[in-house]
């Protein structure tokens, strides 16, 4: 990951973890240096991780499903690849991405490439699933 890239996602988290602080207080705390790597969706951080590996998924906080991958993505962190971004993307609230993307279920993950166009999309599954998909 270069430089530029880092403080990009830096600069964005510090953005994302103000909104995010102000209304979730139970949320992850976003200046971890792990958490440049799973964060809440913003178009900010979106876009500046562009040129790594995104990931949308689509949470949703009353899903079940959603609730055990998030833990075991948390859990995990350190198992995420240098070069892959998930964006935890709430459900309920994005709209147009789910439009775009043509997401109808929660516990929906959508690998998209630089353009943002969709490479990969899956239902289900943790940390393990989402790093095979992205490795190939």
């Amino acid at each position: 990951m270069t430089y530029k890239t880092v403080s990009a996602l830096a600069v964005a988290l510090l953005l994302a973890a103000a909104g995010a602080s102000a209304t979730k207080p139970t949320e992850p705390k976003m200046m971890d240096a792990k958490m440049v790597h799973y964060l809440p969706y913003t178009k900010a951080a979106y876009d500046a991780a562009s040129g790594m590996k995104r990931v949308l998924f689509f949470h949703a906080t009353w899903c079940p499903n959603c609730r055990a991958a998030d833990a075991d993505i948390l859990k995990k962190l350190d198992e995420i690849p240098a070069d892959v971004v998930i964006f935890k993307t709430d459900y309920d609230k994005e709209v147009a991405l789910k439009k775009q993307y043509g997401i109808t279920a929660q516990h929906t993950f959508v690998l998209v490439d630089e353009g943002g166009k969709a490479l990969k999309k899956w239902a289900g599954g943790k940390l393990s699933t989402i790093i095979s998909k992205t490795q190939n």
